[in-house]
């Protein structure tokens, strides 16, 4: 995301469950034991919230 780009307010969308899954795949593939944890965080893992569609 640029620093100048517009930011939009979405409705909950159950489809970022999956987004943060496969991020968390990824990046647990790529450390391995040296990762205790990743937790999805934030507005985007809160269901019926409003929320920036951003899962990094």
């Amino acid at each position: 995301m640029e620093i100048n780009e517009k930011v939009h307010i979405e409705e909950y969308n159950p489809e970022w469950v999956r987004q943060y899954e496969d991020e968390k795949e990824q990046l647990c593939n790529a450390l391995g034991d040296t990762v205790l944890g990743i937790e999805h965080i934030g507005s985007t893992s809160i269901p019926g919230t409003w929320a920036k569609s951003i899962v990094v």
